[in-house]
């Protein structure tokens, strides 16, 4: 059996689909299965992993996902999200994240230069959270955990016996994090033998150490981890920030 590595793909690599009505869809990561050749259907906890642009003046259908919870983070533009029967106004760096079971919808109806977003997916069997929305600016960041990245937490498990955020919320998902490093810095090296893990890079460019392998990354890179992958991001030469989530 092949050992496991890293997969680092980019959104612009993908070929996209339209979906839910009026949403132009690139689905960068899907979940193992016996019936698919496709490397990139890699995931073994997460079951989906797509960047979604909704243009102005359009919506997306109303729809509910039973067996499954899900997040959107906002890349850019606006709008606002129904869930349940409340709207709630979301821009660049918001996240909604929806409990299984729970309708929602995108409304960029009044938007005139309209919306792109992630949408991350995990199969969960039981109930019992609660919608949240916020963006990362209302976190507090914390440093020294991961090397010289500051991180804001945005999302944690319920299951969390010291929990940190105001509201955890997450069934399936370990955690949703951004984490930030300005030039010639790094995170530490670590692995994880007990969950796999996706970094979306927002902003920037950099270097991803994966097992001893060295990649060039940037803005728009996805990288797969599965777990027991050693790895370590890098700002090398980057002027700004090097901006990325950390999905678990």
């Amino acid at each position: 059996m092949p050992e496991p590595r890293a997969i680092i793909r980019n959104w612009r690599d993908v070929d996209p689909y339209v979906g839910h009505e009026s949403a132009v869809i690139w689905a960068i990561l899907g979940r193992q299965n016996e019936d698919s050749q496709d490397p990139h259907d890699c995931m073994q906890h997460l079951s989906g992993f797509a960047r979604h642009s909704l243009q102005g003046h359009k919506n997306s259908d109303h729809h509910q996902h039973e067996g499954a919870e899900q997040y959107y983070y906002i890349l850019s533009g606006g709008g606002e999200v129904l869930i349940g029967d409340q709207r709630h106004p979301v821009s660049e760096g918001s996240i909604t994240y929806f409990p299984p079971g729970v309708p929602h919808q995108f409304f960029a109806e009044n938007e005139e230069e309209g919306v792109e977003h992630l949408i991350i997916t995990c199969p969960v069997e039981r109930e019992g959270s609660k919608p949240r929305v916020l963006n990362w600016r209302d976190a507090t960041p914390t440093a020294g955990v991961h090397g010289a990245a500051v991180t804001w937490l945005l999302l944690e498990s319920m299951a969390e016996e010291e929990p940190t955020t105001d509201q955890p919320c997450l069934l399936g998902f370990y955690y949703l994090a951004r984490q930030a490093l300005v030039r010639g810095k790094a995170s530490d090296s670590h692995q994880h033998d007990d969950k796999e893990q996706v970094y979306y890079i927002l902003e920037g460019q950099g270097l991803v150490l994966t097992d001893g392998d060295v990649h060039r990354i940037g803005e728009g890179d996805t990288i797969y981890l599965p777990r027991g992958v050693v790895h370590q991001i890098i700002n090398d030469d980057y002027d700004g920030w090097l901006s990325y989530l950390v999905v678990s």
